[in-house]
């Protein structure tokens, strides 16, 4: 299994995923971080 950390960007909590040696990194935070400006784009 593997283990999940946050780190704060610019005072955002950005959830990270560490399995295998791979990071991953929450895109779903980053979204939300945006308030909205990248579904706003998107339509």
């Amino acid at each position: 299994m593997g283990k999940t950390s946050i780190i704060t960007v610019q005072d955002i909590p950005i959830s990270i995923f560490v399995e295998n040696n791979k990071d991953y990194i929450c895109l779903t935070d980053m979204i939300k971080a945006k308030d909205g400006e990248f579904l706003s784009a998107i339509g």
